[in-house]
């Protein structure tokens, strides 16, 4: 049994797929769902070994499918599209076989250098959580804004306070500015 190299070409519902052998024979292509189950059912047809190389573009459904392809112990490597479009042999003749050929061709001869980096479930989940918490400081625009105030209020040597003499921007006083 010899080193594979599988291309995906991931959709919402299917995912077009082939499978080479080291020397560049294709020894598999077809469609598979989109899912657990039809990464398995890829795994288990063409008895890929663990570690096994599958090559995608990036899109909507990449970190979903690198995540579920290395739950099986597959080895997902994510390439940045636009390298993948421009490395292509026909780069105006589209086809989901060729999305899934193209990528699986490039990871076997080694060409792509755009690799993605997939986060782990736990990083995501906290960027999320992150994402969505509301800042517990004030926007830096508001700070900076105060600064006039809080000087206003300092009183200076024989009497003057600083910034009576300056227009408030908050007012829209914007005659000296």
């Amino acid at each position: 049994m010899g080193d594979y190299y599988v291309g995906l070409d991931v959709h919402s519902r299917e995912s077009v797929f082939v499978v080479q052998q080291a020397d560049g024979v294709v020894i598999g292509r077809g469609c598979i769902p989109t899912d657990l189950t039809g990464f398995q059912q890829l795994r288990d047809q063409h008895a890929l070994p663990s570690g096994t190389p599958v090559a995608l573009e990036t899109g909507t459904l990449a970190f979903f499918a690198a995540r579920t392809l290395a739950a099986i112990e597959l080895q997902p490597i994510v390439i940045d599209a636009h390298e993948v479009r421009a490395k292509a042999h026909r780069p105006t003749q589209k086809s989901d076989r060729r999305d899934a050929f193209e990528p699986c061709e490039g990871i076997r001869r080694g060409v792509y250098r755009s690799l993605v980096h997939v986060p782990s479930p736990t990083i995501s989940e906290l960027r999320e959580t992150l994402s969505r918490r509301p800042s517990q400081l004030p926007p830096a625009e508001v700070a900076v804004d105060r600064i006039p105030e809080c000087l206003g209020e300092i009183e200076r040597p024989g009497g003057s306070r600083r910034g009576d003499d300056k227009p408030d921007r908050r007012r829209g006083d914007t005659a000296s500015y």
